[in-house]
């Protein structure tokens, strides 16, 4: 009995042993070839942390969980931002320049008269609350000019857009605080909130991604720089009866993710409610104002071709102007247009 058992333990092993020491070799070479296949796992592919939960049991062993969401992918270059002092420099004297260019102008129009006591007054009534939609639209633009202006200077993209939204609010700012001094005029609050909205409008778009389709834009008939040019009474900036202001909205907002996945629908193509007025005038009076209400195709200058990073900055800026689209006029009364400027 003892014989029989002592056989049973010393057979298995001499086998292994003869194995082991023969030429072949086989169960150590299978040993080394699954180690060395794990290795070049690691050595073939880019692993992503953040993808990957790996827990270090033993040597080069490990335990991958979640093998689903694997990501072998090459390792993406991280774009560095730093300020670059020649370029801030230059953004410096630029905004310097277009500030003084832009008080000498309002000095010599809103505020040619002489200074008053600081006061609150609504001033909406001179365009029927147009001003309003122009307070938006402005702020609104000159937070994302002035955010691409710092981010060309190398700051980085969060940070330009907080600097431009700062910017914008500093500039509406100190128009409302000097139209307060003005004798005709005076700091009105819806000006100042309307400011408020156009500035961090951007934010909203960055956090709330179906507000991207969403746009404020700006239109002004052919005739209105040569007409202002050549004499006419209200100032350049502030003649709403020749500006439309838009609100843009891309149907893309809406529609099912099966439709715009199949590029079923043209993704270009938005439509626009515009907001005009006719018979109004600081200088001669708005007793007969009325406002005029538009309905336009658009385009989305964003969703239009050009991937690399200065199309796209391009394509945002262009994307504030309507540019000319069939539209009709649906209040006070119907007109049709072919292209409505």
């Amino acid at each position: 009995m003892k014989k029989i058992i002592l056989a049973f333990i010393f057979v298995p092993f001499f086998l292994i042993s003869a194995n082991l020491i023969s030429g072949e070799n086989s169960l150590r070479n299978t040993v080394i070839k699954l180690k060395l296949k794990e290795r070049s796992k690691v050595q073939y592919f880019n692993i992503e942390s953040r993808d990957i939960k790996a827990e270090k049991l033993t040597g080069s062993k490990f335990l991958f969980q979640d093998v689903s969401r694997h990501n072998f992918s090459t390792p993406r270059k991280i774009k560095q931002y730093k300020a670059d002092p020649l370029k801030l420099t230059i953004l410096g004297a630029v905004g310097a320049g277009v500030f003084t260019g832009f008080h000498i102008y309002y000095s010599n129009t809103w505020w040619k008269d002489q200074r008053d006591y600081f006061k609150y007054a609504a001033d909406g009534y001179y365009a029927r609350n147009m001003d309003k939609a122009s307070h938006i639209y402005t702020a609104n633009f000159f937070t994302v000019a002035t955010s691409v202006a710092y981010e060309w200077a190398g700051i980085s993209p969060s940070k330009s857009m907080l600097y431009g939204a700062i910017t914008s609010l500093a500039y509406e700012t100190y128009i409302e605080i000097n139209d307060g001094f003005a004798p005709n005029w005076g700091f009105d609050w819806g000006d100042m909130g309307a400011n408020v909205f156009g500035a961090v409008y951007p934010f909203i778009q960055e956090e709330v991604k179906p507000f991207r389709h969403v746009n404020f834009k700006w239109s002004f008939k052919p005739g209105w720089i040569k007409s202002k040019t050549s004499g006419g009474q209200d100032d350049l900036l502030d003649d709403y009866t020749n500006m439309t202001f838009w609100l843009s909205v891309n149907p893309m907002i809406a529609l099912p993710r099966e439709v715009t996945k199949a590029k079923l629908y043209p993704n270009f193509l938005a439509l626009a409610v515009g907001m005009s007025i006719k018979n109004a005038s600081h200088v001669t009076g708005s007793g007969t104002a009325k406002v005029e209400w538009i309905l336009s195709l658009d385009w989305d200058i964003n969703q239009l071709p050009g991937k690399s990073d200065f199309m796209k900055k391009l394509k945002k800026i262009l994307n504030f102007y309507h540019f000319p689209a069939p539209a009709v006029k649906i209040s006070p009364e119907g007109v049709w247009y072919g292209l409505y400027f």
